[in-house]
């Protein structure tokens, strides 16, 4: 085995941008600069995505994760017999990637768990694809945490370089956000956050906490929960040395961190920091799990059917989730790294 961080790379969905991004990023072996990328897939679907990104670009080809690990190439395709496709349409969910994607990351699953690999990058996957091929998960990292046995806390955070976004809750519906206040519940998202910020090298990063309410509830007029929940717990988890601040606003929480430099802002429920952060930064986003054993990234955007198969998908976020992933994976090793790859 090399001593270099291994990245594991998919194909993600292949009826959508998956393929092509992958593609495109054949040219950009500087993405993992410093680590052993192994793109793990269907060489069909490899090959589809080539053909819509117009590249003749190709890499080394192995049957064996092993052999292609110890191959002398910075970047090398490992494929892996998955789900059988017949034709594979463009921009539609399909039970058989749905499947295909799923044995991917459960193969990622195995290798993490016997050490081969450091981080595990995937090309955006549907998860309507999943569920049409029987695997009903909230998303990829669920299934993968399920299939891991895992049980501990790993929430979705996002960058778009200078800052980073986590959510005390995510994908339920808004009428449920307010009986999901639960101090204990969102402490323990703080402080995971800002353990996953010093994970990339910020030895005090700076949080912003959002309130819940409109105004923060103006002093209780609409809502106690910044009063009775979120400003106590604030109060006691500096105490405890961290550098968190809050809660401000909902509303101009974005401009006051961006005026005051905060790295990190802690936000309630899902849209309250996805649509900020897809407006500042849709092109460059990344998502990152932390808490499981090995580092997991993805771009922050999805399958993008609409383009599937056109030629015309963008590929800066995937190549940010590339570099984030290695920045993380050789800081764990105490490597040399680059201080800020996602800027």
């Amino acid at each position: 085995m090399t001593n270099k961080p291994v990245i594991m790379s998919t194909l993600g969905d292949a009826g959508g941008i998956g393929p092509e991004l992958v593609a495109r990023s054949l040219d950009k072996p500087e993405i993992t600069e410093g680590a052993k990328r192994v793109i793990v897939g269907n060489s069909r679907v490899f090959d589809m995505g080539r053909e819509v990104a117009g590249t003749t670009l190709d890499i080394k080809r192995f049957t064996d994760f092993d052999e292609a690990v110890a191959a002398p190439d910075p970047v090398v395709f490992h494929h892996i017999d998955g789900a059988e496709f017949d034709k594979i349409p463009y921009g539609v969910s399909t039970a058989a990637a749905g499947e295909d994607v799923y044995r991917v990351g459960c193969y990622g699953a195995d290798l993490a768990r016997a050490g081969k690999i450091d981080a595990f990058v995937w090309s955006p996957i549907n998860k309507a694809s999943m569920h049409k091929a029987g695997h009903h998960f909230e998303g990829y990292k669920a299934a993968i945490a399920d299939y891991m046995g895992f049980r501990g806390l790993s929430t979705e955070i996002n960058t778009i370089g200078h800052m980073w976004t986590c959510r005390v809750t995510s994908h339920i519906p808004i009428s449920a956000v307010a009986g999901e206040m639960d101090p204990k519940r969102i402490e323990d998202v703080l402080i995971y956050f800002e353990r996953e910020l010093r994970r990339f090298g910020y030895a005090s990063p700076r949080i912003a906490v959002s309130g819940l309410n409109p105004h923060n509830g103006d002093e209780g007029a609409f809502g106690r929960e910044e009063i009775d929940i979120i400003r106590p717990l604030v109060e006691r988890v500096k105490a405890r040395g961290l550098n968190v601040e809050g809660p401000f606003p909902p509303d101009t929480i974005f401009l006051t961190v961006q005026e005051q430099g905060f790295l990190g802002v802690l936000s309630m429920y899902h849209d309250q920091c996805q649509i900020a952060t897809k407006l500042l930064g849709f092109d460059d986003g990344v998502t990152y799990f932390g808490g499981l054993p090995h580092i997991l990234a993805t771009p922050a955007h999805g399958t993008a059917y609409d383009i599937a198969g056109q030629g015309k998908a963008r590929p800066n976020a995937s190549q940010k989730a590339h570099e984030l992933a290695c920045r993380a994976a050789r800081i764990a090793k105490g490597l040399p790294h680059k201080k800020d790859v996602t800027a």
